[in-house]
Order: C-alpha cells, then structure tokens, then sequence
C-alpha cells in the first residue's frame, strides 16, 4: 500500500475531506496523527435520513450508523443536499 489515497474521479462536489458522486459519498478516516488512514463509502441505498442543519449534513443510515458532513457556508449545505436528491433512487 502506498499510503496516499487518491479520490476516484468524477466527483460532483469535493468537501475536502468527503465527496459526493452520484451513487456514493466517500468520507476520509483521518488518523490520530492527521494522515487519511481509510475511506468510508456510503451509498444512497443505505441512507436512511438526513437532516441539515446551518453548516452541516447528519446522514443516518442502516445500522445506527451516522455521520456528520462539515461545510464552510450554509449554501454548499443546500449545495449537496441537492445532488444527494437528484441521484438517489
């Protein structure tokens, strides 16, 4: 393993730390010494809610799983909550 993650191509919007696809989020796991140690991948079939709330994405899904999505402006919030609609089934 080579030990630097490169985010497959094709994202619909980039967070930084997460982004969003049209069937998947892929969020960084950041180490305890600040380096991506691994990938979650969430697809939209196992979401189950998500809420917005001023700066942030809180997405349940199956498996009381949760995770907290951060942005910079309230807009990217509305931003990607869009993308996530249009592409789920």
């Amino acid at each position: 393993m080579s030990g630097k993650f490169t985010p497959a191509p094709g994202a619909l919007y980039d967070g930084g730390t997460f982004r969003i696809y049209d069937n998947r989020i892929e969020i960084d796991r950041i180490g305890f010494f600040g380096g991506v140690k691994g990938i979650d991948v969430i697809y939209y079939s196992d979401i189950t809610s998500i809420q917005a709330s001023r700066k942030q994405l809180i997405i349940s899904r199956t498996g009381w799983k949760t995770s907290i999505l951060d942005f910079k402006k309230q807009e990217q919030v509305q931003q990607a909550l869009n993308i996530i609609n249009a592409n789920k089934a």
